[in-house]
């Protein structure tokens, strides 16, 4: 009788600080979330600066952590397995800072980090959007999964179609680790002319989370500074946080270097987004 009564308690107990728990969570959140009152300045100042945003601001900015990465993790022989065909003997190249293989007219770069492969073969015309996404998406299933579609870094380009593809680690985005697609052709001849890579291995999240500056505050960095560079009329047309590494990479895999949350900001007519250091609010 008395376990029974014993277990009755302890199951309260655990009952009430779960409550308690969720309670302190949900107020702590509640602080990190922007409200009306910001989010309608920020509408104010675009207003008086003649910019208009197509897009959703990002309510939610609880602490972050920042993320460690290791340095340019690469497999030689899997990126010639991916490349070049099986039982090809690709001659090779290299000094202290470049590794180059070619085979035919294809060329494969591999150079302070930067991964860069070009097929040698061309194809003519624009190709259909989602038919070079469906393309590229092919490849990146079979090769690097983790990495997902960024679509609203996709654009055309004088020849093709340049489709960008960010690794995800724990629900969150990478900048900084990338598989970018040029994409020709029309129709049914598509063809992948070039792919351009760069990644560091994800390690896991470092330190304690830091106090996020909110996404008003860097809208109006945002603001301020192209406001310097002229009064052209601007068109937001999204906003989001990744991750972004902050410190440069080297073949030194067992080095740990870090990337650290930004805002990002796409402004139609222009190639890369805007970013903002989510950390201390400043444009890089």
């Amino acid at each position: 009788m008395e376990w029974n009564r014993a277990k009755n308690f302890m199951l309260v107990f655990f009952l009430l600080a779960n409550l308690l728990l969720a309670a302190l969570i949900r107020y702590e959140t509640g602080g990190y979330t922007l409200t009306r009152e910001r989010e309608n300045v920020i509408w104010a100042v675009f207003d008086q600066n003649n910019i208009a945003m197509y897009a959703s601001i990002p309510r939610s900015f609880a602490p972050m952590r920042a993320l460690q990465v290791s340095g340019y993790d690469y497999d030689f022989g899997r990126l010639l397995a991916i490349f070049f065909p099986y039982g090809a003997e690709p001659a090779h190249v290299y000094d202290d800072n470049r590794d180059e293989f070619t085979w035919g007219d294809a060329r494969l770069v591999i150079s302070n980090g930067y991964i860069s492969f070009v097929s040698g073969e061309t194809a003519a015309g624009t190709p259909n959007r989602d038919a070079a996404i469906a393309l590229s998406q092919a490849f990146i299933n079979e090769h690097y999964p983790d990495f997902r579609l960024d679509v609203h870094s996709i654009r055309y380009v004088r020849r093709g179609v340049r489709i960008f593809y960010r690794q995800e680690h724990q629900g969150h985005l990478i900048h900084t680790n990338f598989v970018e697609f040029l994409v020709t052709g029309e129709g049914d001849e598509l063809l992948i002319e070039e792919v351009d890579i760069q990644y560091g291995r994800p390690l896991g999240f470092a330190y304690m989370p830091r106090v996020l500056a909110g996404p008003d505050e860097a809208l109006l960095t945002f603001v301020q500074n192209v406001r310097r560079r002229g009064d052209e009329p601007i068109l937001i047309r999204h906003m989001d946080i990744a991750y972004f590494q902050v410190t440069p990479g080297s073949r030194d895999v067992y080095t740990a270097f870090y990337a650290e949350p930004f805002y990002r900001i796409f402004v139609e007519g222009q190639t890369e987004p805007f970013l903002v250091s989510a950390y201390g609010g400043q444009m890089r």
